[in-house]
């Protein structure tokens, strides 16, 4: 049961949080460890991302909504595939929680992120292991404040009336841009990075990274 109210809705007791971190890992060990997969050799490059993303959110913890793990998400599902992403949004978001603070925020944390992952894996953001880092920084600007207002219906469930919730969005539009920004930032740092290092998940193909249908002008 809910014991306090938190910055995006109601905290978890003991218990509750228990059942709601375990149903999670369920759902994890169920995308993951598919028939198709049980003999896969690319669990440690998967995990040690997951310790990697979720360090860096818990680092950045300070700068508000500026964070990598959009952008992760949508390299996951792109480069290992929907349920691998999807699985590796889940680990993310109950690792960096851990540190952060857990709620019922988190079951909306973790499944945005799931779903971003799911539609990395169907946005061809990886053609033949190359990286479309353009269409990935599109899909990073659309997907961000997206993902804010769907974790925001935490605390519309507690009661929020719809006029108070609208205001409650249009008071977030800062922090809405702010994430936009930082994904948008993320995805032309870190972004060919983060595929570098995914791919070694599904067997270590030669990964590589290109910018298309850009002009740049010179003056």
């Amino acid at each position: 049961m809910a014991i306090s109210q938190g910055i995006h809705g109601p905290v978890l007791g003991p218990l509750a949080s228990l059942v709601m971190n375990g149903v999670l890992i369920g759902i994890c060990m169920a995308l993951l460890f598919h028939k198709k997969w049980r003999r896969d050799d690319g669990f440690l490059p998967l995990f040690s991302m997951v310790m990697v993303v979720s360090l860096g959110r818990v680092i950045l913890a300070p700068l508000p909504n500026i964070q990598p793990v959009t952008v992760a998400c949508l390299i996951a599902g792109a480069s290992l595939g929907a349920r691998r992403g999807m699985t590796f949004a889940v680990l993310v978001t109950l690792i960096s929680n851990a540190f952060l603070g857990t709620g019922v925020w988190t079951i909306f944390q973790a499944s945005g992120w799931a779903a971003i992952a799911y539609l990395g894996s169907k946005l061809e953001l990886v053609n033949h292991h190359i990286l479309n880092q353009k269409r990935l920084l599109l899909a990073a600007i659309f997907v961000s404040p997206l993902f804010n207002w769907w974790v925001s219906v935490s605390i519309f469930l507690e009661g929020m009336s719809i006029f108070n919730f609208i205001i409650y969005l249009a008071h977030g539009l800062p922090f809405d841009a702010l994430h936009l920004l930082g994904s948008a930032a993320f995805a032309v740092w870190l972004g060919p990075w983060i595929f570098q290092n995914l791919t070694l998940a599904v067997g270590g193909q030669r990964a590589e990274t290109v910018m298309k249908d850009v002009d740049v002008i010179v003056q």
